[in-house]
């Protein structure tokens, strides 16, 4: 009896050290990723948004401009500008605009929120680490700490380790 709470007690510890680490291992790569991501005045990059749902199935290309809390995309269907506090979203079809405070749009995500989502109320968990393509990715799981209040459900990032930048970022809301 003695040797299998032995074994029972050594597997949660053995189990909690090795989270212990993984947690250790992305907060490490997260703090790197924050530092290099700090040192730029603004970014721009290219984007494919794919938005998946029981009754949503589509993919968007597009390309996105942050400074600050300014930031700037467009898609295929819309261009959306925010200089940090009011919102403009033009929707081609339509060939109109709305303008929203940036407050109310609790739904909406933020291109800039994606570089630093991490650093305010999430968990991390380092998942693993693979070669693509000639690049280390490494890939790391994000859990809402308060998960009742969260718009989130889970985001997955992958990070190119050399160039300590986001390479992707699928990101899972609570509405599917």
């Amino acid at each position: 009896m003695k040797k299998i709470t032995f074994i029972i007690v050594s597997f949660f510890l053995l189990s909690s050290i090795q989270g212990q680490d993984s947690e250790q291992k992305a907060k490490e790569i997260l703090t790197k990723i924050s530092a290099e991501t700090n040192t730029y005045k603004n970014m721009s990059f290219k984007f494919t948004l794919g938005i998946k749902s029981s009754d949503i199935n589509e993919t968007q290309n597009g390309d996105a401009t942050i400074s600050g809390d300014q930031f700037y995309y467009q898609t295929n269907d819309r261009k959306v500008i925010s200089d940090g506090e009011s919102v403009w979203t033009y929707m081609k079809e339509d060939n109109e605009c709305y303008i929203d405070d940036i407050n109310d749009l609790s739904d909406g995500l933020n291109p800039s929120e994606i570089m630093t989502i991490w650093e305010d109320n999430f968990k991390v968990n380092f998942l693993d680490e693979a070669i693509t393509n000639n690049e280390t990715i490494q890939r790391i799981k994000l859990f809402p700490i308060d998960v009742k209040n969260s718009k989130y459900h889970t985001v997955i990032l992958k990070v190119n380790e050399a160039k300590k930048q986001i390479k992707s970022a699928t990101i899972k809301t609570k509405d599917g």
